[in-house]
């Protein structure tokens, strides 16, 4: 998951000036680079860290759970320090164009086994992580930040936005497909761990060279004028407690988060351990990826016709009716499970479309509540709580595979799978039931 902060002001009574299209793609293929980190760890890291590096599943899932949160944490802070910078535009390409390098070196780390073993291995890996999450966030939400100098023009940013969700798509289609590939190629099988190093060097090599031009080359506004009188945090922290909007809406994606992150999680071990072909889980993972752009207009046409609410509950029904059928058919095949994830990724897009198109009327909606705008902080504490989610979803998964008896590279029992299918059905049911009751209660005006 990714947000956008707004840094800057475009010059008073000036008309905004339009972005050409080579501008639109340079800007957004950085998009591509961010995703070939993004996707990596939220495809393949958990996997590699019960089957390559062999730690505990419930260990794998705490450490993973505890760079999520670092994660979010970081990326606020990284956030507000690039706003309250005199020139903030200026600000957050330093931070891109430092952080790149180390960032593709944390990256390596996050795909090394140390040689050592129990606590001292453990401490290497969380402490790994925990580099990694930060050198992200460094580079990641500069970028994010700079979408809003980059693109004047509301259409401007709707192509912005289109063209990153198709860079997006691309990384996780080649991260998908690439990682396990390269793998076998290396090492002659899917889960080889020089294999994996391989592939992360071969992306973070990519990432870092477009960032490195997008933090150069990438265009922004002029500085504002003047700036706005800075609200105190005492008038800020008032101010979120009494939105309503951006509470209910969090509160809504915190649960849809869960319910899909325990299904991509799964799905990896789905396909190694219950169908028996753990090479096919790249392609489907890609074919998931690349669906995605595919459902965004229908999203987009639902919500025009009916309004943010109602698509999302459709794609919370979406999402229900996906995982019930896969409960019920418990699919043993490639294409069964294909089928399964194409329509699991259609409430997954619908959900992430609907929330960044519903999170800017929340800021509006605290502003004429309170009479205090807040927005840095709103779009970083949002993506903080995802950030939990993600973790707390990871530790789920990773505790009912421990406690069902999960053992890496063995023949799974049946309790195993049983665990496995609980993890991949019921806790994403429960939680997209919380997510559509949690909207339901949503200011009906700002939907």
């Amino acid at each position: 998951m990714r947000f956008e902060l707004r840094v800057g002001n475009p010059g008073a009574g000036a008309a905004p000036a339009r972005l050409g299209w080579g501008a639109a793609l340079l800007f957004a293929s950085g998009d591509f680079a961010c995703n070939l980190y993004w996707q990596s760890v939220a495809l393949y890291l958990l996997f590699y860290y019960t089957d390559v590096a062999r730690l505990a599943p419930e260990a794998a899932g705490l450490v993973y759970m505890a760079g999520s949160a670092w994660d979010g944490v970081a990326g606020l802070l990284i956030g507000l320090m690039a706003e309250r910078s005199r020139r903030p535009g200026r600000a957050a390409r330093s931070y891109m164009l430092l952080g790149a390098v180390p960032l593709a070196l944390s990256f390596l780390l996050l795909y090394w086994v140390p040689p050592l073993e129990g606590g001292a291995k453990l401490g290497m890996v969380l402490g790994a992580h925990l580099l990694f999450r930060t050198l992200y966030a460094g580079v990641n939400v500069p970028y994010a930040a700079l979408s809003a100098e980059v693109a004047r023009s509301s259409a401007d940013r709707a192509r912005i936005a289109g063209l990153r969700m198709i860079f997006g798509a691309a990384a996780a289609a080649l991260v998908a497909v690439g990682t396990q590939a390269l793998a076998v190629r290396v090492t002659g099988r899917p889960d080889g761990a020089r294999g994996f190093l391989a592939a992360a060097a071969l992306f973070s090599a990519a990432a870092t060279v477009i960032l490195v031009v997008v933090s150069l080359r990438g265009r922004t506004g002029e500085e504002a004028a003047s700036e706005a009188p800075r609200a105190s945090f005492a008038a800020m922290a008032r101010s979120i407690a009494g939105n309503r909007a951006f509470l209910i809406l969090n509160l809504a994606m915190f649960a849809a988060v869960i319910a899909i992150t325990t299904v991509t999680k799964g799905t990896l071990y789905y396909f190694k351990y219950r169908i028996g072909d753990e090479a096919a889980a790249g392609g489907a993972l890609a074919l998931m990826g690349v669906s995605g752009v595919l459902f965004v207009p229908l999203w987009m046409a639902l919500a025009a016709r009916w309004g943010s609410r109602a698509q999302w509950f459709a794609a919370s029904a979406c999402g229900a009716v996906a995982v019930a059928l896969f409960w019920a058919a418990d699919p043993s095949s490639v294409a069964g499970m294909r089928a399964f994830l194409v329509a699991f990724q259609a409430a997954i897009t619908g959900f992430s479309f609907g929330f960044w198109a519903m999170l800017p009327d929340s800021v509006d909606y605290g502003e004429r509540a309170s009479g205090v705008r807040v927005q840095v902080l709103l779009f970083g504490l949002a993506a903080l709580l995802q950030k939990i989610a993600i973790g707390v979803a990871a530790a789920l998964v990773g505790f009912l595979l421990g406690l069902s008896g999960y053992v890496a590279d063995a023949v799974q029992s049946s309790a195993t799978l049983a665990g496995l299918k609980m993890a991949m059905t019921l806790v994403p049911l429960v939680a997209l039931a919380g997510a559509a009751l949690a909207m339901a209660f949503s200011p009906k005006d700002e939907a």
